[in-house]
């Protein structure tokens, strides 16, 4: 019975390290996984702020935010190309969509204060105005009304055509 107990408790002790060698195998591969596909994302500029991570054997997670849905789509076909990679997914947002809220709430509050004729595009940090106010006081207001809403820096390319005199 004392040789059938320690047999079990060897092949006990050999199934754990088994398992651990196997573990660490797993942890080297993932490892080494995630650093090809981070190493080809950063090969290309456009997706800078993409990076990865792997959650199974073969199972990247893409996380990050990138310029707009076409580097989105970008940085999925890249990890893919990375031989070991099975499943991507992609968990990055865009940059745009926040360019696009920003754009919106301004053009909405432009809207709200009389400013018909004007419209804001957002890129990035800076809101362009354009369009045509009454004169020279009104182009500072919708400059405020904007300034009002956001941190953005705004460029002014809004014309003043004089009103009526009568």
């Amino acid at each position: 019975m004392r040789i059938i107990r320690r047999q079990f408790a060897r092949l006990g002790v050999i199934a754990l390290l088994m398992v651990a060698f196997v573990m660490q195998a797993w942890a080297a591969g993932s490892t080494g996984l995630m650093d090809r596909v981070n190493r080809a994302l950063r090969a290309d500029n456009r997706l800078n702020g993409a990076t990865c991570y792997v959650t199974a054997p073969g199972v990247i997670v893409l996380h990050g935010q990138v310029f707009d849905p076409q580097d989105r789509n970008l940085a999925e076909a890249t990890a893919y190309k990375i031989r070991g990679v099975k499943q991507v997914i992609n968990g990055l947002t865009t940059t745009t969509g926040e360019w696009l809220e920003q754009q919106a709430r301004i053009n909405d509050t432009l809207q709200l204060n009389g400013f018909t004729d004007v419209s804001a595009r957002v890129v990035g940090s800076t809101a362009y105005l354009s369009g045509t106010v009454t004169g020279p006081s009104e182009k500072q207001r919708a400059t405020r009304v904007v300034t009002s809403v956001s941190n953005l820096q705004v460029v002014n390319m809004i014309w003043a055509k004089p009103g009526s005199v009568f």
